[in-house]
C-alpha cells in the first residue's frame, strides 16, 4: 500500500532543495501588506535566512512587525494545473541578525557559496543585513484535496486538514 503523505513529502524536499528565493509576506506597524521576494537559505533547524536591505519596505516591516508569512510554490511552468500550484507556506517569527555576530559571518559565508561574488558587494553595504525567520506553522498544498499541517521543526510530520480527500 502506499503512502498518501509521500506527494506531500516529495514536494517539500523538493522545494527544499531547490529553494533559492523566496515570497515575503509582510505587513507595515498599520497593517498594511507587502509582497516581495527575497534570497534565502534553508537551516538545519528548518529556519530560514534572508538578506535585504534596510532601505526596502519588507526590512522596516520586519522591524515593526517581526511577523512574516513564507511562501515557497512549483515553477508555474511543470504545474499541470494552475489553480492547483503545489505550494508550502510558513507563518514565522522575524529577529534580525547583528553584524558582529558570529551567525553574520557563517550566513556571508553561506550565501557566498550559494549565490557567488555578488554577496561580497552586498556584505560591504551598510544597509543590508541577515534576517532569521523562524517557523511557527506551516501548510503545505500538495493538489486539490491534499493540504496538510507541516511540523515546522523538522517538516516531515504531517498531518491532513480542509478537505476530506486529503484524510
Amino acid at each position: 500500500m502506499s503512502d498518501p503523505l509521500q506527494p506531500a513529502r516529495d514536494l517539500i524536499l523538493s522545494l527544499r532543495t531547490n529553494l533559492s528565493t523566496l515570497i515575503l509576506g509582510t505587513a507595515s506597524a498599520d497593517g498594511l501588506p507587502e509582497a516581495s521576494v527575497a534570497a534565502a537559505l534553508i537551516h538545519t533547524d528548518g529556519a530560514f535566512s534572508i538578506y535585504i536591505s534596510g532601505l526596502a519596505a519588507h526590512t522596516r516591516n520586519l522591524r515593526e512587525n517581526p511577523r512574516a508569512s513564507v511562501l515557497l510554490a512549483e515553477p508555474e511552468t511543470p504545474a499541470t494545473n494552475a489553480l492547483a500550484r503545489r505550494r508550502l507556506t510558513f507563518a514565522c517569527n522575524a529577529a534580525t541578525v547583528p553584524r558582529e555576530s558570529a551567525a553574520h559571518a557563517e550566513f556571508v559565508a553561506a550565501f557566498r557559496a550559494k549565490f557567488g561574488p555578488t554577496i561580497e558587494v552586498l556584505a560591504g553595504l551598510p544597509d543590508f543585513q541577515f534576517v532569521r525567520l523562524m517557523p511557527q506553522r506551516g501548510r503545505v498544498v500538495a493538489g486539490f484535496g491534499a493540504a496538510f499541517e507541516v511540523d515546522p521543526r523538522d517538516w516531515t510530520h504531517l498531518t491532513p486538514v480542509g478537505h476530506p480527500l486529503a484524510r
